[in-house]
């Protein structure tokens, strides 16, 4: 005599039944295939992310060293020159040793690869009277001149611009207190 509520022996084994409970390997590689599809799709934008990456890198490091370039000038009270280079594309910095207005050269930074930089023309860029605001740095070179003040000086590079590749750039210039750059 059975009655409805009385439990019956299951026949379904605990210990290792795979009907329905696991992955196919045809599953699976149909899943790969999607997941190969998708990263095929998303490559060529995080290409383009990682290029933009190189460029914005290199701007913040040029900043951080004019930051750095017109820090020493303050703190050691002599005119730092941050000089740039477009037909090598590298920069540093230089600073006036002693009183006879030599200047050492201190750090030189070369771009990546895929960066050219640019310093358009400026019609202020010229020596003073002594000819020591260059502080030896040759004359086909572009720069901006920090003071002992903290300021720079009106002969200083009105912009500087990073490009990469065909695409825009990235622009350096004088911010509206005409106490530091900022990137644009």
């Amino acid at each position: 005599p059975v009655t409805p509520f009385s439990m019956r022996p299951s026949r379904h084994n605990d210990f290792g039944a795979a009907s329905g409970a696991g992955f196919t390997l045809i599953e699976l590689v149909f899943v790969m295939l999607i997941l190969a599809l998708g990263a095929l799709f998303v490559a060529p934008s995080m290409s383009s992310f990682f290029h933009g990456r190189v460029l914005s890198s290199e701007a913040r490091r040029l900043l951080a060293v004019m930051h750095h370039a017109q820090s020493r000038a303050i703190a050691e009270g002599v005119p730092v020159i941050l000089w740039l280079d477009a037909t090598e594309q590298t920069y540093g910095l230089s600073a006036q040793n002693g009183s006879a207005g030599t200047a050492a050269q201190d750090s030189r930074y070369t771009l990546d690869p895929s960066l050219t930089l640019e310093i358009p023309a400026s019609a202020n860029q010229s020596g003073s009277e002594l000819d020591d605001e260059r502080l030896g740095i040759s004359d086909n070179l572009a720069f901006v001149r920090f003071l002992p003040g903290g300021f720079y000086d009106e002969g200083s590079a009105a912009r500087i611009i990073l490009h990469q590749g065909e695409g825009g750039g990235m622009e350096l210039v004088p911010d509206a207190d005409r106490l530091s750059y900022e990137i644009i």
